[in-house]
Formats: structure tokens, C-alpha cells, sequence
């Protein structure tokens, strides 16, 4: 589902947490269009709120575990010819591991909540407010009601993390909500992760859903945030100093290579990026990418 277009520029809360975390990753990925190849947790975590939206989109009464069962099929139909998906060129045992760990998922989910009760109010929905000079916008995964009111929600197929290190998590979630504010005229009163990963009984439910309330303090916060790494990236787009932030997730980024922090050349990224990408194309018989 494509964004519609806007007048002003505009920043996504995903973006906002990418340059919070390293601005050159930001440079590498936003500014430079440098292209990556997918990852199995990426493409899974796609899968499974593929799932979880067909499934959620069905009148409660329907959403049975046959539904679940069909709306996981043809949720892996879609997937088998998608590009992500392909790319990972996955081997037949790889291929299996992958539908089971996206079914123990869907699993933990079912032990988190009947989805027979879940009160949605919208799937994907998109959301924006502006900012001034700029305006935030995006699809809010899930957006549900309970006797207080709405719930901005977001699925992660990670293992769980406990409410102090969801930081990032609750902060992209709340900028939905401060959207929510402005153009449902409706304040969600808390923010909420469901964490989908790890073994079966493995955590308790309290362990998977985490949220946040959100208040005043909590929307002011991210709206001064949004202004200041806006006014940040002009910055940095203008004087093309972008900085390096490292930490133990440098070894899960997919632009480690090229990042002057580990002794790369960060103008190589986009040439090389694009010719790791395109051989990997022809490899899964994709046509290669303009």
C-alpha cells in the first residue's frame, strides 16, 4: 500500500528511530537509496502481520482457527512469488523452518489472545499530522479499543523485551498516536507491543504484551524529538556530515561494510549495493532492478 503524496517533506517514525539510532544509516538508506538484501527475520515479520491482517479483517465471528489456517495459506501463496521472499533463496529445509517459526508465531499469538475478542477498529491505516515546516505519516498496524479507549498496537515476531528496553518500539508507536490525535480527534490512551518470538511456553503472556500509557508528557516528547532530528537531517544533508553511531548493532546492519566507523568507503555503498543486489536477482531468476 503506497503513501499518498504530500506537499511538505515528510518524515515516518521509522525513519525518525533510524537516524535517533545512526545518522550514517540513515545517509546509507534514506538519502543514498543504498539497496539491501532482505533478511529471514525481515520477510518473516512481514509474513506473519500478513497473517494476522487477513485474519483480523474477517468479522470476529469468523476468525476461527480453519480462518487462521486458510488466511496462513494464502498469506504464503502471496509471499512464494514475492521478491523478498525469493531472494532469500532458501533450500527446502531453510524453506520449512521458515513456515514453521512464522506458524510458532501465529501460535504465540493465539496463547496472547482470542482473536474472536479483539475489538479492531482499523488495520493499516494511514495517519499523519503536520509539523510546521514538515509533517510525520504512516500506517498504524493495528489500531484496537478496549473501555478506555483506542490502543495504537504494533506486532514483532523478536523475542520479548521488557518494557525498559521498548524504548524505540514505544516512541515509533506514540508518534502514531500523536496522528491519531490529530486527525481522529481521538487521543489513544496507551501505546502496546505484542512480541510474537521465542520457543512455545517459553515466556508468560505479561512477558509478550508491553505498553505504555500516553499522556502529555509522552506526545510532547516525541513532537519535539520529530522537530529536532528534522531540523538535524537538513543539517546533515546540507553539510553531507552524517555521523556514526557504534554499538553491538553494527553487526546487524546492512551497511556495516561501507561505514568509515569500521574502515569502509561510504561513497562505494550505492554502486556496490546495487551489483550485490542485482547478482542476487539473477540467482533467483528476478529481473535486475533499474
Amino acid at each position: 500500500m503506497a503513501a499518498p503524496k504530500s506537499k511538505l517533506p515528510r518524515l515516518s517514525p521509522s525513519r525518525i528511530n533510524t537516524f535517533l539510532g545512526c545518522a550514517m544509516k540513515y545517509r546509507f538508506q534514506y538519502v543514498e537509496s543504498v539497496p539491501g538484501l532482505p533478511s529471514e527475520a525481515m520477510v518473516r515479520g512481514s509474513f506473519v502481520h500478513r497473517v494476522l491482517e487477513l485474519l483480523l479483517g474477517r468479522e470476529p465471528d469468523q476468525r476461527t482457527i480453519d480462518a487462521s489456517r486458510e488466511d496462513f495459506d494464502a498469506a504464503k501463496r502471496e509471499f512464494l512469488v514475492r521478491d523478498d521472499f525469493r531472494l532469500l533463496m532458501l533450500d527446502s529445509g531453510d524453506e520449512a523452518a521458515f513456515w514453521d517459526s512464522s506458524r510458532e508465531c501465529l501460535r504465540a499469538y493465539y496463547r496472547i489472545e482470542r482473536p474472536t475478542e479483539a475489538n479492531i477498529v482499523e488495520l493499516e491505516k494511514w495517519v499523519t499530522t503536520p509539523l510546521g515546516d514538515f509533517e510525520i505519516g504512516g500506517f498504524i498496524d493495528r489500531l484496537e479499543r478496549d473501555t478506555r479507549g483506542l490502543i495504537v498496537s504494533d506486532y514483532k515476531t523478536s523475542r520479548p523485551k521488557p518494557a525498559h528496553f521498548s524504548t524505540d518500539n514505544f516512541r515509533q508507536l506514540t508518534y502514531y498516536a500523536l496522528m491519531c490525535e490529530t486527525q481522529l480527534k481521538e487521543t489513544p490512551h496507551s501505546v502496546r507491543v505484542y512480541y510474537l518470538g521465542g520457543g512455545k511456553d517459553e515466556f508468560a503472556r505479561d512477558a509478550r504484551v508491553v505498553s505504555q500509557a500516553v499522556t502529555p508528557t509522552t506526545l510532547g516528547e516525541v513532537r519535539d524529538t520529530a522537530r529536532r532530528v528534522f531540523a538535524s537531517i537538513a543539517s546533515a544533508e546540507s553539510s553531507g556530515e552524517f555521523s556514526t553511531n557504534v554499538t553491538k548493532l553494527c553487526e546487524w546492519c546492512d551497511f556495516k561494510e561501507w561505514c568509515p566507523a569500521h574502515g569502509g568507503d561510504a561513497n562505494r555503498a550505492r554502486e556496490e549495493g546495487t551489483t550485490r543486489v542485482n547478482l542476487r536477482r539473477r540467482e533467483a531468476g528476478l529481473p535486475i532492478a533499474s
